[in-house]
């Protein structure tokens, strides 16, 4: 690949932006020697002596850029210049002065963080002040190049009751699939390092979302057992017929209660699919597909469903034996089902499991969050993990 031949003025440009400058801290005077690669950045001596030339006719340039000529002006030993040129150049090459491109982006941020402060959305306001600062330092925030990033933010933060995902991409971005395919994965990383969610760190793109009033068409609730559940219309439905299993879409979940359980001995959440599918049906045991971290129309749906528990009801729960598993079992323990116990997640099953090859090495990143964290009946399933550096998914364990 050829490589790029730069002008006098580009040259000049490149070789005085950086943080000090963009920051509006650099004065005074620069004086680079005339080298081989800076000739070769330009293409050779013939070049820079025509620009020199040039220059040196511009009678706004020659104020601030002067020469060292030698050998009968067929050569230059030195080039001395001010920074106060660089609006001249940038002028003349088409571009926008670093510096001026600096402070208007950070007029911009601070007008973000006017508005965000008369939302109080404390997450958004740290992102903005944490942008801003870093403007401040003079470094390059690519994020500002696209306003779309910031319609993202602003929208979220103004969403008062859920969205469907694509509604939310067309109404913000013009396009009903421009969020998932281009904005989606990093806005996410954004919500997951400024967000005030406990459990942010075992939740995945969609849970993080919904956390935030964006849902997916995929957003559904399953189960294999009898409820008897009421619409809104006074309409009730008997689960028991479907013995293959009941899935509630989001509306119907919206729009729906759970009136009674009959004959329901045990629940059972189940993080993995595969389990779950696996799971026959039985009169007395309702199986809950977990599929991680509920939804909020999720949890509500639940406490409601465990309210009409008798007192004798087990309540089960049956996850991976890795951080995730832990975290979402002392969710659904704290925020659905009190009486919750786990279910294969102790250090027989672990040891079971590594036996069975079904170890996958923990990354240092959990092994330090692991330390850390209270993991309530389920300390002992940490310490194995911890002893072993191993965690293990349930699908692993699941016969082909």
């Amino acid at each position: 690949m050829m490589k790029k031949i730069l002008t006098l003025r580009q040259w000049i440009i490149e070789k005085t932006d950086g943080e000090t400058y963009r920051a509006g801290r650099l004065q005074g005077e620069k004086h680079p020697c005339v080298d081989q690669p800076l000739l070769n950045q330009l293409g050779g001596m013939k070049n820079l002596l025509e620009q020199a030339q040039e220059m040196e006719r511009d009678p706004e340039l020659m104020r601030y850029i002067r020469f060292d000529w030698r050998d009968m002006g067929r050569d230059i030993r030195k080039i001395h210049y001010s920074v106060e040129i660089m609006p001249l150049l940038c002028e003349r090459e088409g571009i926008e002065d670093p510096c001026k491109k600096q402070i208007r982006h950070i007029e911009t941020l601070k007008n973000l963080l006017e508005e965000v402060s008369k939302t109080g959305t404390n997450w958004l306001f740290h992102y903005y002040n944490d942008l801003l600062k870093r403007l401040k330092q003079g470094k390059i925030v690519k994020e500002m190049e696209d306003e779309n990033w910031f319609a993202c933010f602003n929208a979220i933060a103004r969403i008062q009751k859920p969205v469907w995902k694509r509604i939310f991409s067309a109404k913000v971005l013009h396009g009903s699939k421009k969020f998932e395919t281009i904005y989606e994965d990093r806005v996410v990383k954004t919500l997951r390092d400024y967000s005030e969610l406990a459990d942010k760190d075992a939740m995945d793109n969609e849970q993080i979302l919904k956390a935030y009033g964006i849902i997916s068409y995929a957003q559904t609730l399953e189960w294999k057992g009898a409820v008897i559940c009421q619409t809104d219309n006074a309409s009730k439905i008997d689960t028991s017929s479907f013995s293959y299993g009941t899935v509630l879409n989001s509306q119907t979940l919206e729009h729906s209660i759970p009136w009674k359980i009959p004959g329901i001995r045990r629940i059972m959440t189940i993080e993995n699919k595969a389990n779950y599918e696996n799971m026959s049906y039985r009169a007395d045991t309702l199986y809950i597909y977990c599929h991680g971290f509920f939804s909020p129309k999720e949890v509500k749906f639940l406490q409601e469903l465990a309210a009409l528990a008798d007192d004798n009801v087990e309540f089960l729960h049956w996850g991976d034996m890795d951080y995730g598993g832990i975290r979402i079992f002392l969710f659904n323990k704290e925020k659905i089902f009190p009486k919750l116990n786990p279910y294969k997640m102790n250090r027989d099953s672990f040891l079971e499991a590594v036996g069975a090859q079904a170890g996958i090495k923990l990354e240092e990143e959990k092994r330090g969050k692991l330390k850390q964290m209270y993991a309530g009946e389920l300390d002992e399933l940490r310490k194995c993990i911890l002893e072993y550096g191993l965690e293990i998914e349930q699908e692993m364990l699941v016969e082909m």
